[in-house]
Parts: structure tokens; sequence; C-alpha cells
């Protein structure tokens, strides 16, 4: 634990700096790939991945552009606002950053669960890898050419620093020498297509003996084991390929964990346009696609009960003029809704009420409940 302390105390005494040049965003990415030596699009690739698992990595990188100091910085922007030194960000757009994170952490440690502390809890045991073992390196920077000194005895109206009895021809140059071979890169991409092999011969057949793992398990331990050779891969330069197999994964492995697939997997667009109320079915439900529900051709009186229902997609509900309409309208993952005037949007997003229309209380009874997962609700009066 002391050796812990001590490596975690050298990397805030020598912390990455994030640089002006060369930079997306903030520079975080950046600077700690010029710390430690290391491919930058690896760093990149890394805070998406995290990003798209959970949201770990919106919250990780908000903190780095708070803690880690700009080039040519005393202190990091946090301690600037603190009065511990000048730095080139304002105390302004500090605070802006430093509100940004509470929506950042509200979303990761409100939808992730245990998942967020174990992708966290990794994430901090890479810090420490890259310190333990790279913490040594100076900063990788770009050299400039070192300059020509001028000939001894070149006048100063010369202007290409020779004095003429520097005017020799050069001598012969040796003869080239044939290139050094190339050493071989450790096989670090196919030891991990190797792993990941095995990881989905052996899913296969714990699917036989647990009927709980799932596909987005599977998804989860192929993510864990392509970010493990792309760790491996940063310290030994190699595995760069490994990259363009764990964006699709990601993606694949954020979709499977925010939209839930226990309901209808039919995909397209329905259009219903009920004109009488026996018509009006009790759900109308899509796995992926579209629903547009028009309820303006139904009878002035009357009472409707329906709930229209989807995994991912866009949900708009059209009801008449003057009827009473009681609705319910959420996106329990994320979404946007806009229900009879009454709008919200984020994550786990709920929103209902009773609106009586044009002409107030009577006529068609209209009940209503609009759900997705991920996507937009729409109930509209036109």
């Amino acid at each position: 634990m002391q050796g812990v302390a001590d490596t975690l105390r050298e990397f805030w005494a020598h912390r990455p700096v994030r640089p002006r040049a060369g930079r997306k965003l903030g520079g975080v990415a950046t600077g700690i790939a010029l710390r430690y030596q290391i491919d930058p699009v690896i760093v990149r690739i890394a805070f998406v991945a995290l990003a798209l698992s959970g949201g770990v990595g919106l919250p990780m990188y908000l903190a780095g552009w708070l803690l880690l100091p700009e080039e040519g910085d005393e202190v990091a922007p946090l301690e600037a606002l603190v009065n511990k030194g000048h730095s080139s960000m304002s105390q302004a757009q500090t605070v802006g950053l430093g509100i940004l994170m509470f929506p950042a952490l509200a979303f990761t440690f409100g939808s992730g669960g245990f998942q967020v502390f174990v992708t966290l809890a990794a994430s901090v045991a890479c810090i420490y890898l890259l310190q333990k073992n790279r913490g040594h390196l100076a900063p990788a920077t770009l050299a400039e050419p070192p300059a020509v000194p001028p000939v001894p005895g070149a006048p100063a109206w010369d202007p290409l620093g020779a004095a003429p009895f520097a005017w020799d021809l050069p001598e012969p140059a040796p003869a080239p020498q044939p290139p050094a071979p190339r050493p071989r890169k450790p096989r670090v991409g196919l030891a991990t297509l190797g792993v990941a092999t095995l990881v989905i011969a052996g899913s296969a057949i714990a699917w036989s003996f647990a009927p709980w793992f799932t596909v987005p398990h599977v998804i989860g331990l192929l993510i864990a084991v392509v970010a493990a050779g792309l760790v491996i891969g940063s310290f030994v330069d190699a595995g760069r390929g490994l990259i363009w197999l764990l964006i699709p994964l990601s993606v694949a492995g954020f979709g499977m964990t925010a939209v839930g697939f226990d309901g209808p997997t039919n995909l397209g667009n329905i259009e219903p346009t009920p004109k009488t109320v026996a018509e009006v079915q009790d759900r109308y439900e899509i796995g992926v696609g579209s629903v547009n529900l028009d309820l303006r051709q139904l009878p002035d009186s009357g009472s409707v009960k329906t709930a229209v229902d989807a995994d991912l997609g866009e949900l708009t509900v059209h009801v008449p003029k003057n009827a009473d309409v009681t609705f319910r309208c959420e996106a329990s993952s994320i979404g946007e809704l806009n229900c009879l005037g009454k709008k919200a949007e984020g994550g786990s997003v709920q929103v209902e009420g009773t609106d009586l229309g044009d002409n107030g209380e009577g006529g068609l009874k209209i009940d209503l409940d609009v759900l997705t997962n991920v996507g937009e609700v729409k109930v509209l009066r036109d």
C-alpha cells in the first residue's frame, strides 16, 4: 500500500500537461499520450469507449480538464480558482466545467449501477500502471532541428555564413550501408484475437449451463479483452488495429445496455388511423422504428384507452382538438418528450397530465400511455 501511495503521489507531482497544439478538445488525451509516450489515438479511443460504457469517460475527461494544468500555466484551472497560482482558463470557464460535472456524474452513476464502479476502478488501475511502468519517461515533444553554427572567421556580410577559404569541395560520401533489419513487433493483436475467440467458445458452452448468461455479457467480456490488448499494446507499440474492433463492440454494448429488448422485436413504421372507438387497439408496439397514431377521425363521444410502446424510435399521437386527454409520456433510458405542451429531455424523463381541449370538459375521452426506452415522444393537437 505504501508503494501504491508513493506512485499516486508521483503521478500528481509529475502529472500530464495539456498542450496547446495537437489537441482536439481540452487536450487531456494528448497530454496523457505525451506524458507517457503512447499513441494519442489510443488514449482518445479509450475515452470514447469509457463514455459508451456507462458514461464513465465523460466525468473522467472533465476531471482531467479541471485538474491538469495547461501548457505554460502555473497550476490547473481548479487550483487557480482557489488562488494557488495562475491559469490561462478564466474563472467563468472553470465554473462552467464544474457545473457540467454534475449532470455527467448523475448520468453515469444513475444508469450504470455496479458496472460503473468496476469500470472506474479499472480506469484508475490503468492510470496506476502507466505511472508505475512509464512514469520515468520524459514527455515526448517535437524537437526543433539544431541551428548550424557559422564557420569561424566568416565575414558578417556573407549571407551564406562561409568565408572564401571554406569553399572547398565536400569530401566523398561514404558508401551507403544496408539498413538494419527492423525488429519484429510483439503480436499483441493476434494474441488478443485468440483470447477473444476463446471467450466466444467458452460463452457458447456457458449458455447451456447458465441461462442468465446473455449476449450483453459476451459483448462486455470481449470489450474487456480488446481493451486489455490495447493497454498492453500501448507499452510495446503494437496492437493499434484493435481500435477498429473496439469501436463496434462499444457501440453494440452501449445499445444493449441502454435499450431493453425484452419487448417486441419487430422493426419498421406503423401508422394506424382508427375511425371508430372499437377500432382502437389496447396497445401499439414496435421494437425499433416509429409509430404515428392518428386519433383525429374518432367520433366526438365515447372513451378510449390505449398505449404506445417502443424500444427505440419515435412515437407520435395526434388527438382531436376537443377531446379530453389524460396522458403519461415516458422515456425510460434517454429521450425527448413533447406531450400537449409539457416538455422534458434527458435520461429517464416522464411527464403526465390532463388536457381538456379547446371546448373544455366534455366530449371524447382519451387515456394515453406513450413509452419508449430511447427516442422521441410527442402527443399533439393539430
